[in-house]
């Protein structure tokens, strides 16, 4: 991200970590598994390593998520920024996730979510401009493996301002 550039904006788009199977509990109260909370503590240190400084977090309300967010802040030892939880992400889709998105304040340059399939790739996918990253978007496409991150980068005047194909999907990050 580019500091002189005050309209630049960073979206991370994450699928939780893989969760333990359902045992017969709410698909909501299902927790992660072992590798989901490796996976997340890798994104944390890979957010860490390149010095990313999240300043708003939206996270799905589901435990599996809220797990998923705790295991990659605590490899972030850095973060000081405002987090808080949505059932919309666990139950709504792609529309849902852009109107909480739309409504983050324009101070905040570095956005993450963390949430479930189908809505992280398909959201991936929307946002993503014919300049961004073809092995990228086919991924995102085909749909996010568990503990993957999307990252999305551009210039927009607010969160507000974000609509489809509006910015640049670099990589996907596959822990």
């Amino acid at each position: 991200m580019s500091s002189s550039d005050p309209d630049s904006r960073l979206l991370l788009l994450m699928r939780h970590g893989k969760a333990e199977s359902g045992s017969g509990r709410p698909d909501h109260e299902r927790a992660l598994a072992d590798r989901g909370l490796t996976q997340a503590q890798l994104v944390g240190e890979y957010l860490d390593a390149q010095n990313v400084q999240l300043s708003r977090v939206l996270v799905s309300d589901a435990v599996r998520t809220i797990q998923t967010w705790e295991a990659t802040a605590a490899a972030m030892p850095g973060f000081d920024g405002e987090v808080s939880f949505h059932e919309e992400i666990y139950s709504g889709g792609a529309a849902d996730v852009l109107a909480l998105v739309h409504g983050v304040e324009a101070d905040h340059p570095v956005v993450m979510v963390v949430g479930h399939e189908p809505t992280i790739s398909t959201l991936t996918s929307l946002l993503a401009a014919d300049d961004s990253e073809a092995g990228a978007v086919a991924q995102a496409r085909i749909g996010m493996p568990t503990g993957a991150m999307a990252v999305l980068s551009g210039s927009l005047e607010g969160w507000r301002s974000l609509e489809e194909a509006s910015l640049t999907l670099h990589t996907i990050v596959r822990p």
